[in-house]
């Protein structure tokens, strides 16, 4: 286990950092105002390839009615980025739109994509179920708060820490103030012990209705169908994040004897200036990198803990993060 926790290094995640083993595989992805945003490594060359291929694509698509498909397309700021608003589908109906955008920068491509209507183009307003609704045209509201997004968001490789408020995502920083609804997952998977997994989301707009501790008998209930059992459970102070944790063991999504360990926040005062965060450890589980059967999980009980306590006990508030 010396080998794993001994090159801890600190990982930028949501608004807060995190001391995670050197050689790990990084996954995530992230939601801000109810837009989704995608982020993939990609050239810039192969950024302006594809982006232009998307462009011919939809202009080449017409729709199944007489009403355009495509509605606008262009650059938001600069060559290398892209906007589309669109149908999403021959046969929605002509209200519907979707945005779509893209930026590339610091050799990643970063997307972002959401949902809207638009009743005056072409003008269904004098309809009765449209007269309930309103706005009658979204498509300006959330063509500027992709704009913006988009302009402020940057590429980040996964070593860079920033120093400005503001949220990091897998490829990417988004500088702000906390205030916007901010919801994320970062998962790290063991290079040599791909069974491993350690989970951190966050989310500002989630409150529980109890705290991790509180839900002991639906926690005893599952461990109960799954041969399980705790193996330790309490209070965590951590630096500027009171918590709690569960540790279990017991039989895992792979059918063999595992660990799920589990850390709460702010369960029950989620909001953008104390996010509700879950921090889980699994052995032996299902995850983004493990699709085969195993015959049994990596890290033995004492292994999974002592990893457990040397990780988690640097979940902290970032620096100047809020």
């Amino acid at each position: 286990m010396n080998e794993l926790t001994a090159n801890l290094s600190p990982r930028c995640v949501g608004r807060y950092l995190i001391d995670m083993p050197a050689d790990v595989f990084v996954f995530g992805g992230i939601t801000v105002d109810r837009v989704p945003i995608e982020v993939t490594a990609m050239p810039e060359d192969q950024f302006q390839r594809e982006a232009a291929s998307r462009e011919a694509e939809l202009k080449g698509t017409r729709s199944a009615d007489a009403y355009p498909f495509l509605y606008a397309s262009g650059e938001v700021s600069g060559a290398a980025t892209r906007y589309f608003i669109h149908r999403g589908d021959v046969l929605a109906d002509p209200s519907r739109r979707v945005i779509e955008a893209y930026k590339w920068d610091r050799g990643f491509q970063i997307k972002m994509q959401t949902k809207g209507w638009d009743y005056t183009n072409p003008d269904q307003t004098s309809d009765s179920l449209v007269e309930l609704i309103t706005p009658k045209n979204i498509v300006p509201e959330l063509r500027a708060l992709v704009f913006d997004l988009l302009k402020r968001v940057r590429g980040r490789p996964e070593s860079e820490i920033p120093s400005e408020p503001g949220v990091c995502f897998f490829g990417g920083f988004l500088p702000g103030k906390a205030g916007a609804t901010e919801n994320l997952w970062t998962q790290f998977v063991l290079h040599d012990r791909i069974d491993v997994s350690v989970g951190l989301e966050t989310s500002s707009d989630i409150r529980e209705p109890t705290t991790l501790l509180q839900r002991g008998d639906s926690i005893n209930a599952a461990l109960k169908e799954s041969e399980g059992r705790t193996i330790r459970k309490g209070p965590v102070d951590l630096p500027g994040l009171p918590a709690e944790e569960w540790l279990m063991a017991g039989i895992t999504t792979r059918d063999v004897p595992g660990h799920h360990l589990a850390l709460e926040a702010n369960s029950r005062i989620g909001s953008a200036q104390t996010p509700l965060v879950i921090l889980e450890l699994d052995t032996g589980s299902h995850n983004k990198v493990l699709r085969d059967p195993i015959e049994k999980a990596s890290l033995t009980e004492g292994e999974a803990v002592a990893l457990w306590d040397a990780v988690s006990r640097t979940l902290r508030p970032r620096p100047n993060g809020f």
